[in-house]
Protein backbone atom coordinates (compact mmCIF):
# COMPACT_ATOMS: atom_id res chain seq x y z
CA UNK A 1 0.00 0.00 0.00
CA UNK A 2 1.01 3.42 -0.73
CA UNK A 3 1.61 6.02 2.02
CA UNK A 4 -1.43 8.33 3.53
CA UNK A 5 -0.67 12.02 2.40
CA UNK A 6 -2.62 15.20 2.62
CA UNK A 7 -5.12 15.53 -0.09
CA UNK A 8 -4.11 16.81 -3.30
CA UNK A 9 -5.01 16.61 -6.43
CA UNK A 10 -2.10 15.51 -8.09
CA UNK A 11 -1.34 11.73 -6.42
CA UNK A 12 -0.02 9.10 -7.89
CA UNK A 13 -2.51 6.12 -8.18
CA UNK A 14 -5.63 7.94 -9.15
CA UNK A 15 -8.31 7.10 -11.70
CA UNK A 16 -6.28 8.63 -14.22
CA UNK A 17 -3.44 5.77 -13.52
CA UNK A 18 -3.24 2.55 -15.20
CA UNK A 19 -5.58 -0.31 -14.22
CA UNK A 20 -4.18 -1.87 -10.56
CA UNK A 21 -3.91 1.54 -8.58
CA UNK A 22 -6.87 2.75 -6.36
CA UNK A 23 -6.68 6.49 -5.07
CA UNK A 24 -9.04 6.96 -1.23
CA UNK A 25 -9.63 10.12 -0.10
CA UNK A 26 -11.43 11.24 3.21
CA UNK A 27 -11.63 14.38 5.31
CA UNK A 28 -10.42 14.06 9.25
CA UNK A 29 -7.36 14.67 11.17
CA UNK A 30 -3.84 12.79 11.39
CA UNK A 31 -5.64 10.62 14.19
CA UNK A 32 -8.49 9.80 12.14
CA UNK A 33 -6.08 9.31 9.13
CA UNK A 34 -4.07 7.03 11.54
CA UNK A 35 -6.98 4.70 12.31
CA UNK A 36 -8.27 4.53 8.17
CA UNK A 37 -4.61 3.70 7.19
CA UNK A 38 -4.62 0.75 9.82
CA UNK A 39 -8.45 -0.11 8.24
CA UNK A 40 -6.79 -0.08 4.72
CA UNK A 41 -4.37 -1.84 5.48
CA UNK A 42 -6.25 -4.88 6.44
CA UNK A 43 -7.81 -4.50 3.23
CA UNK A 44 -4.49 -4.48 1.06
CA UNK A 45 -3.40 -7.27 2.71
CA UNK A 46 -6.06 -9.27 1.11
CA UNK A 47 -5.28 -7.22 -2.50
CA UNK A 48 -1.76 -7.50 -2.62
CA UNK A 49 -1.83 -6.76 -6.23
CA UNK A 50 -3.54 -3.41 -5.77
CA UNK A 51 -1.49 -0.27 -5.10
CA UNK A 52 -3.72 1.63 -2.71
CA UNK A 53 -2.69 5.05 -2.11
CA UNK A 54 -4.70 7.25 0.92
CA UNK A 55 -5.45 11.08 1.22
CA UNK A 56 -6.72 13.06 4.07
CA UNK A 57 -7.86 16.46 4.71
CA UNK A 58 -9.61 18.51 6.91
CA UNK A 59 -11.96 21.34 7.62
CA UNK A 60 -13.75 23.12 4.41
CA UNK A 61 -10.71 22.08 2.44
CA UNK A 62 -11.47 19.17 1.78
CA UNK A 63 -14.63 19.97 0.02
CA UNK A 64 -13.10 22.67 -1.71
CA UNK A 65 -9.76 19.83 -2.71
CA UNK A 66 -12.74 17.43 -3.45
CA UNK A 67 -14.63 20.40 -6.41
CA UNK A 68 -11.13 20.49 -7.61
CA UNK A 69 -10.03 17.23 -8.66
CA UNK A 70 -13.33 16.89 -10.45
CA UNK A 71 -12.54 19.54 -11.85
CA UNK A 72 -9.33 18.75 -13.12
CA UNK A 73 -10.35 15.43 -14.28
CA UNK A 74 -8.50 13.35 -11.63
CA UNK A 75 -10.94 12.17 -9.11
CA UNK A 76 -10.47 9.65 -6.84
CA UNK A 77 -11.59 6.14 -6.75
CA UNK A 78 -12.94 6.08 -3.64
CA UNK A 79 -14.04 9.25 -1.61
CA UNK A 80 -15.66 10.36 1.59
CA UNK A 81 -18.80 12.13 0.03
CA UNK A 82 -21.08 14.53 2.77
CA UNK A 83 -24.62 14.46 3.23
CA UNK A 84 -25.23 17.90 1.53
CA UNK A 85 -23.19 17.26 -0.96
CA UNK A 86 -24.85 13.35 -2.47
CA UNK A 87 -27.30 14.89 -4.53
CA UNK A 88 -24.84 17.61 -6.16
CA UNK A 89 -22.35 15.11 -7.34
CA UNK A 90 -24.79 12.20 -8.28
CA UNK A 91 -26.95 14.88 -10.23
CA UNK A 92 -23.89 15.74 -11.97
CA UNK A 93 -23.33 12.46 -13.32
CA UNK A 94 -19.70 11.93 -11.67
CA UNK A 95 -21.01 9.22 -8.97
CA UNK A 96 -20.64 5.77 -9.62
CA UNK A 97 -24.06 4.11 -9.11
CA UNK A 98 -22.81 0.87 -6.61
CA UNK A 99 -25.67 -1.04 -7.15
CA UNK A 100 -24.45 -1.92 -10.56
CA UNK A 101 -21.92 -3.98 -8.60
CA UNK A 102 -24.51 -5.32 -5.72
CA UNK A 103 -22.25 -8.62 -5.62
CA UNK A 104 -19.78 -7.27 -4.81
CA UNK A 105 -21.11 -5.31 -2.03
CA UNK A 106 -23.31 -7.02 1.13
CA UNK A 107 -25.73 -4.79 2.46
CA UNK A 108 -28.14 -7.29 4.09
CA UNK A 109 -27.44 -6.10 7.44
CA UNK A 110 -27.76 -2.27 6.61
CA UNK A 111 -30.83 -0.38 8.52
CA UNK A 112 -33.32 -0.84 5.28
CA UNK A 113 -33.23 3.06 5.42
CA UNK A 114 -29.79 3.97 6.02
CA UNK A 115 -29.31 2.65 2.86
CA UNK A 116 -31.38 4.06 1.23
CA UNK A 117 -30.43 6.95 2.17
CA UNK A 118 -28.16 6.89 -0.58
CA UNK A 119 -29.92 6.62 -3.09
CA UNK A 120 -30.17 9.66 -5.59
CA UNK A 121 -32.93 8.98 -8.75
CA UNK A 122 -33.37 5.21 -7.30
CA UNK A 123 -29.38 4.43 -7.93
CA UNK A 124 -26.95 4.09 -4.84
CA UNK A 125 -24.21 6.98 -5.15
CA UNK A 126 -23.37 6.61 -1.50
CA UNK A 127 -22.87 3.85 1.30
CA UNK A 128 -23.16 4.87 4.32
CA UNK A 129 -19.92 4.94 6.35
CA UNK A 130 -20.92 5.67 9.53
CA UNK A 131 -24.21 6.22 11.47
CA UNK A 132 -25.30 8.99 13.96
CA UNK A 133 -28.92 10.06 15.56
CA UNK A 134 -29.98 12.93 17.02
CA UNK A 135 -31.82 11.59 20.76
CA UNK A 136 -33.08 13.05 23.67
CA UNK A 137 -30.97 12.50 27.17
CA UNK A 138 -32.06 13.36 31.08
CA UNK A 139 -30.71 14.02 33.49
CA UNK A 140 -32.09 11.25 35.92
CA UNK A 141 -30.19 12.38 38.89
CA UNK A 142 -31.43 15.93 38.72
CA UNK A 143 -35.20 14.37 38.59
CA UNK A 144 -34.68 12.34 41.44
CA UNK A 145 -33.14 15.87 43.32
CA UNK A 146 -35.64 17.71 42.84
CA UNK A 147 -38.84 15.10 43.31
CA UNK A 148 -40.23 14.84 39.68
CA UNK A 149 -41.07 11.98 38.27
CA UNK A 150 -38.67 10.88 35.30
CA UNK A 151 -40.66 10.82 31.95
CA UNK A 152 -41.33 7.70 29.48
CA UNK A 153 -38.48 8.64 26.96
CA UNK A 154 -40.38 5.87 24.97
CA UNK A 155 -44.28 7.06 24.77
CA UNK A 156 -44.41 10.36 25.55
CA UNK A 157 -45.16 13.35 23.35
CA UNK A 158 -44.99 16.77 23.20
CA UNK A 159 -47.57 17.92 25.94
CA UNK A 160 -45.24 15.80 28.23
CA UNK A 161 -42.67 17.17 27.18
CA UNK A 162 -43.45 20.54 28.30
CA UNK A 163 -45.44 19.44 31.52
CA UNK A 164 -42.36 17.45 33.17
CA UNK A 165 -39.85 20.24 32.08
CA UNK A 166 -41.71 23.00 33.35
CA UNK A 167 -42.03 21.30 36.76
CA UNK A 168 -38.89 20.31 37.08
CA UNK A 169 -37.79 24.48 36.45
CA UNK A 170 -40.75 25.25 39.20
CA UNK A 171 -39.27 22.36 41.87
CA UNK A 172 -35.76 23.59 41.70
CA UNK A 173 -36.66 27.07 42.24
CA UNK A 174 -35.81 27.89 38.34
CA UNK A 175 -32.00 26.83 39.12
CA UNK A 176 -32.83 24.31 36.58
CA UNK A 177 -34.77 24.18 33.65
CA UNK A 178 -36.36 20.88 32.53
CA UNK A 179 -35.31 21.47 28.84
CA UNK A 180 -34.49 22.85 25.89
CA UNK A 181 -36.25 23.16 22.47
CA UNK A 182 -33.26 24.04 19.79
CA UNK A 183 -35.71 25.44 17.46
CA UNK A 184 -33.50 26.47 15.11
CA UNK A 185 -31.17 23.13 14.64
CA UNK A 186 -31.63 21.41 11.51
CA UNK A 187 -32.23 17.69 12.75
CA UNK A 188 -34.56 18.50 15.77
CA UNK A 189 -36.92 20.49 13.14
CA UNK A 190 -36.57 17.63 11.10
CA UNK A 191 -38.23 15.17 13.43
CA UNK A 192 -40.91 16.94 14.59
CA UNK A 193 -41.56 18.12 10.82
CA UNK A 194 -41.80 14.09 10.52
CA UNK A 195 -43.64 13.15 13.29
CA UNK A 196 -46.79 16.11 11.44
CA UNK A 197 -45.83 13.39 7.87
CA UNK A 198 -44.08 15.97 6.44
CA UNK A 199 -39.99 16.22 5.78
CA UNK A 200 -37.63 18.88 5.48
CA UNK A 201 -37.33 18.76 1.60
CA UNK A 202 -39.12 16.34 -1.32
CA UNK A 203 -37.53 13.54 -3.03
CA UNK A 204 -36.98 16.10 -6.19
CA UNK A 205 -35.64 18.61 -4.14
CA UNK A 206 -38.54 20.76 -3.51
CA UNK A 207 -39.58 22.17 -0.01
CA UNK A 208 -41.91 19.81 1.70
CA UNK A 209 -43.49 22.10 4.22
CA UNK A 210 -45.91 25.16 4.20
CA UNK A 211 -46.47 28.40 6.71
CA UNK A 212 -49.42 26.70 8.23
CA UNK A 213 -47.43 23.26 9.01
CA UNK A 214 -44.66 24.66 10.47
CA UNK A 215 -46.80 27.61 12.91
CA UNK A 216 -47.08 25.15 15.69
CA UNK A 217 -43.54 24.43 15.86
CA UNK A 218 -42.49 28.17 16.87
CA UNK A 219 -46.21 28.51 18.47
CA UNK A 220 -44.09 25.40 20.46
CA UNK A 221 -41.68 27.55 21.79
CA UNK A 222 -43.56 30.10 22.54
CA UNK A 223 -45.46 28.21 24.80
CA UNK A 224 -42.95 26.39 26.33
CA UNK A 225 -40.90 29.40 26.85
CA UNK A 226 -44.27 30.89 29.13
CA UNK A 227 -44.63 28.00 31.13
CA UNK A 228 -41.00 28.15 32.14
CA UNK A 229 -40.18 24.29 30.25
CA UNK A 230 -37.24 25.88 28.73
CA UNK A 231 -35.23 29.15 29.29
CA UNK A 232 -35.93 32.33 27.28
CA UNK A 233 -33.42 33.71 24.90
CA UNK A 234 -30.38 34.96 26.63
CA UNK A 235 -31.36 32.88 30.11
CA UNK A 236 -28.12 30.54 29.31
CA UNK A 237 -25.10 31.19 27.69
CA UNK A 238 -23.21 28.50 27.25
CA UNK A 239 -19.70 27.94 26.10
CA UNK A 240 -19.72 26.28 23.24
CA UNK A 241 -20.97 23.17 21.31
CA UNK A 242 -18.86 20.48 22.87
CA UNK A 243 -19.90 18.11 25.49
CA UNK A 244 -18.39 19.48 28.64
CA UNK A 245 -19.44 23.00 27.78
CA UNK A 246 -23.47 22.14 27.03
CA UNK A 247 -25.93 23.16 29.05
CA UNK A 248 -26.82 20.09 30.42
CA UNK A 249 -23.32 19.46 31.48
CA UNK A 250 -23.08 22.14 33.62
CA UNK A 251 -26.45 21.40 35.67
CA UNK A 252 -28.15 24.74 33.74
CA UNK A 253 -30.97 21.63 32.33
CA UNK A 254 -31.72 18.10 32.92
CA UNK A 255 -32.08 17.16 29.11
CA UNK A 256 -31.19 18.07 26.14
CA UNK A 257 -30.91 16.70 22.24
CA UNK A 258 -27.60 15.09 21.80
CA UNK A 259 -25.76 13.17 18.64
CA UNK A 260 -26.54 9.70 19.76
CA UNK A 261 -22.90 8.79 19.32
CA UNK A 262 -21.73 11.46 21.42
CA UNK A 263 -23.78 9.37 24.73
CA UNK A 264 -21.02 8.47 26.31
CA UNK A 265 -19.06 12.69 26.14
CA UNK A 266 -22.31 13.63 27.35
CA UNK A 267 -22.54 11.30 29.94
CA UNK A 268 -19.33 11.49 31.05
CA UNK A 269 -19.42 15.80 31.42
CA UNK A 270 -22.71 15.92 32.94
CA UNK A 271 -21.61 13.35 36.41
CA UNK A 272 -22.60 9.55 34.68
CA UNK A 273 -26.39 10.10 35.48
CA UNK A 274 -27.75 10.68 31.62
CA UNK A 275 -30.63 8.27 30.24
CA UNK A 276 -31.13 8.30 26.56
CA UNK A 277 -34.10 7.76 24.89
CA UNK A 278 -36.53 8.81 21.81
CA UNK A 279 -37.76 12.50 21.11
CA UNK A 280 -41.43 13.61 22.40
CA UNK A 281 -44.32 12.21 20.19
CA UNK A 282 -42.12 9.97 18.46
CA UNK A 283 -44.67 6.83 18.74
CA UNK A 284 -47.52 9.15 19.34
CA UNK A 285 -47.30 11.18 16.16
CA UNK A 286 -48.25 10.94 12.54
CA UNK A 287 -45.03 9.23 11.53
CA UNK A 288 -41.61 8.49 13.33
CA UNK A 289 -39.61 11.21 13.09
CA UNK A 290 -36.11 9.97 14.30
CA UNK A 291 -33.57 8.80 11.65
CA UNK A 292 -30.44 6.93 11.14
CA UNK A 293 -28.37 9.38 9.70
CA UNK A 294 -25.34 8.82 7.50
CA UNK A 295 -22.39 10.52 9.38
CA UNK A 296 -20.84 10.19 6.05
CA UNK A 297 -21.10 8.60 2.59
CA UNK A 298 -18.31 6.46 0.90
CA UNK A 299 -18.68 7.39 -2.71
CA UNK A 300 -17.13 5.97 -6.17
CA UNK A 301 -16.52 8.02 -9.26
CA UNK A 302 -17.83 7.10 -12.39
CA UNK A 303 -14.37 7.24 -14.02
CA UNK A 304 -12.59 5.24 -11.81
CA UNK A 305 -10.74 2.46 -13.75
CA UNK A 306 -10.66 0.01 -10.86
CA UNK A 307 -14.93 0.35 -10.00
CA UNK A 308 -15.00 -3.34 -9.07
CA UNK A 309 -11.89 -2.70 -6.18
CA UNK A 310 -13.68 0.06 -5.24
CA UNK A 311 -16.49 -1.20 -4.41
CA UNK A 312 -14.57 -4.12 -2.52
CA UNK A 313 -13.28 -1.68 -0.69
CA UNK A 314 -16.39 -0.38 0.59
CA UNK A 315 -18.00 -3.23 1.40
CA UNK A 316 -14.72 -4.35 3.48
CA UNK A 317 -15.67 -0.84 5.42
CA UNK A 318 -18.72 -1.65 6.12
CA UNK A 319 -18.89 -5.28 7.17
CA UNK A 320 -15.20 -6.06 8.20
CA UNK A 321 -15.26 -6.33 11.75
CA UNK A 322 -11.37 -5.72 12.30
CA UNK A 323 -11.95 -2.96 9.89
CA UNK A 324 -14.25 -1.58 12.07
CA UNK A 325 -12.25 -1.94 15.27
CA UNK A 326 -9.22 -0.26 13.41
CA UNK A 327 -11.53 3.02 12.52
CA UNK A 328 -12.23 2.49 16.09
CA UNK A 329 -15.63 4.45 15.47
CA UNK A 330 -13.68 7.45 14.14
CA UNK A 331 -17.02 7.62 11.57
CA UNK A 332 -19.53 7.30 13.84
CA UNK A 333 -21.35 3.97 15.22
CA UNK A 334 -20.77 1.31 12.25
CA UNK A 335 -23.80 1.05 9.63
CA UNK A 336 -23.61 -3.01 9.70
CA UNK A 337 -25.79 -3.83 12.29
CA UNK A 338 -23.81 -7.34 12.25
CA UNK A 339 -21.10 -5.31 13.20
CA UNK A 340 -22.36 -3.22 15.82
CA UNK A 341 -23.56 -6.59 17.65
CA UNK A 342 -20.29 -7.61 17.61
CA UNK A 343 -18.31 -4.86 18.87
CA UNK A 344 -21.14 -3.99 21.26
CA UNK A 345 -19.48 -6.67 23.54
CA UNK A 346 -16.01 -5.27 24.08
CA UNK A 347 -17.36 -1.56 24.77
CA UNK A 348 -17.28 0.46 27.61
CA UNK A 349 -21.12 0.69 29.50
CA UNK A 350 -21.87 4.27 27.96
CA UNK A 351 -20.72 2.97 24.25
CA UNK A 352 -22.83 -0.33 24.76
CA UNK A 353 -25.76 2.30 25.53
CA UNK A 354 -25.19 4.54 22.21
CA UNK A 355 -24.87 0.94 20.26
CA UNK A 356 -27.74 -0.75 21.82
CA UNK A 357 -29.99 2.77 21.05
CA UNK A 358 -28.77 2.62 17.35
CA UNK A 359 -29.50 -0.71 17.23
CA UNK A 360 -33.12 -0.31 18.81
CA UNK A 361 -33.67 2.28 16.12
CA UNK A 362 -32.70 -0.20 13.27
CA UNK A 363 -35.34 -2.18 14.03
CA UNK A 364 -37.96 0.69 14.08
CA UNK A 365 -40.16 1.42 10.63
CA UNK A 366 -38.36 4.82 10.09
CA UNK A 367 -38.63 7.69 7.09
CA UNK A 368 -36.19 7.51 4.60
CA UNK A 369 -33.53 10.12 5.32
CA UNK A 370 -33.50 11.75 1.85
CA UNK A 371 -30.51 13.04 0.41
CA UNK A 372 -30.00 17.29 1.02
CA UNK A 373 -30.52 19.45 -1.73
CA UNK A 374 -27.78 21.90 -3.05
CA UNK A 375 -27.99 24.99 -0.75
CA UNK A 376 -28.99 22.99 2.38
CA UNK A 377 -26.21 24.39 4.42
CA UNK A 378 -27.38 27.78 3.58
CA UNK A 379 -31.04 26.97 4.65
CA UNK A 380 -29.53 25.74 7.81
CA UNK A 381 -28.04 28.98 9.20
CA UNK A 382 -30.72 30.90 7.78
CA UNK A 383 -32.95 28.42 10.39
CA UNK A 384 -30.72 29.39 13.45
CA UNK A 385 -31.09 32.90 12.93
CA UNK A 386 -35.11 32.37 12.59
CA UNK A 387 -34.73 30.52 15.89
CA UNK A 388 -33.03 33.27 17.55
CA UNK A 389 -35.15 35.96 16.56
CA UNK A 390 -38.27 33.86 18.47
CA UNK A 391 -36.25 33.16 21.61
CA UNK A 392 -35.43 37.06 21.88
CA UNK A 393 -39.27 37.98 20.71
CA UNK A 394 -37.78 39.97 17.69
CA UNK A 395 -40.21 38.10 15.49
CA UNK A 396 -43.76 36.13 16.05
CA UNK A 397 -43.93 32.12 15.28
CA UNK A 398 -46.10 33.93 12.75
CA UNK A 399 -43.48 35.93 11.16
CA UNK A 400 -41.03 32.87 11.61
CA UNK A 401 -43.34 30.30 9.69
CA UNK A 402 -43.60 32.61 7.17
CA UNK A 403 -39.49 33.70 7.19
CA UNK A 404 -38.74 30.09 7.37
CA UNK A 405 -40.54 28.82 4.04
CA UNK A 406 -38.95 32.12 2.57
CA UNK A 407 -35.55 30.70 3.52
CA UNK A 408 -35.79 27.50 2.04
CA UNK A 409 -37.12 28.30 -0.81
CA UNK A 410 -34.02 30.95 -1.33
CA UNK A 411 -31.99 28.29 -0.48
CA UNK A 412 -33.06 25.42 -2.93
CA UNK A 413 -35.95 26.22 -4.80
CA UNK A 414 -39.91 26.28 -4.56
CA UNK A 415 -42.51 25.26 -2.53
Amino acid sequence: MAGCSRFGGSSPGGASSAGGALNFVWKGDATRAEQMRAAVALFAEQHPDLDISTEYQSGSEYLQKLAVRFASSSPPDVMRMERESLREYADRGVLLDVSEHSDLLNTDALPESLLNSGLVGGKLYGVAGGVTSTSIVIDRAAFTEFGVEPPDLTGWNWEDYGRVCAQLTEASGGAVYGGDLPIGALQTFGTWLRQQGLDLWTEDGAVGFTEQDVLPWYELWVEFEAMGAIPAGGAIDTLGAAADQSAIAQGLTASAMIPSNSFASFNTASGGDLEMGYFPGESTGTARGMQLIPALFWSISAASAVPEDAVALIDFLTNDVAANEAMAGTNGIPPSQDVVTELAQDLSADEQIAYEHILSLGELDLVDPIPAPVGAQDFSDQLTTIADEVRFARMTPAEAASAVVAAAQESWGDA
